[in-house]
């Protein structure tokens, strides 16, 4: 079957059989999606760029516990490691453009890693079922949790 598409102005998926289509690759313009092993089409300036955003007073992440909200983030949204202490260490490892005021340790987040909603998929936040007692904890990493995915969302748009 042929189609317009062919001529390379946009993508075109055929599916010739019942079931699910998983896409091993994306390639949108110059952004690269499903083959970048370490952020899941996020490059690791873009999310150095997020999180220095995100990092220091006045900021969602203003005290080094709610570190375990951009742990629960990135876990899911970009692949970091689920191991805490590897996920701390790939932070820690980013290119920044300077030091964060504030910087990742496992030992401020190791505890607050373990409450039952870091098992959920951050992007379907509003299915978890969130313990009274883990409730406060929850609503600052899903602060921060949307925070990130708006500073990486400006990663996409076109620099003026």
């Amino acid at each position: 079957m042929k189609t317009d598409m062919e001529k390379d102005d946009g993508f075109c998926i055929n599916v010739y059989s019942p079931g699910n289509f998983i896409a091993k690759e994306i390639n949108i313009g110059t952004l690269n999606l499903g083959t970048q092993p370490n952020s899941n089409g996020f490059s690791d300036e873009q999310v150095a760029k997020a999180l220095t955003a995100c990092v220091g007073k006045g900021k969602v992440i203003d005290q080094k516990q709610k570190w375990a909200g951009a742990y629960w983030y990135l876990r899911w949204a970009c692949n970091y490691p689920v191991d805490v202490q590897k996920s701390c260490d790939k932070i820690k490892s980013l290119p920044y453009e300077r030091a964060l005021e504030i910087p990742c340790d496992y030992n401020n987040i190791r505890r607050i890693c373990s409450c039952s909603f870091m098992d959920y998929d951050v992007r379907d936040m509003e299915k978890v079922k969130v313990s009274n007692m883990d409730q406060d904890v929850f609503l600052w990493c899903r602060e921060i949790a949307l925070k990130l995915a708006e500073e990486l969302g400006k990663s996409y748009l076109p620099q003026i």
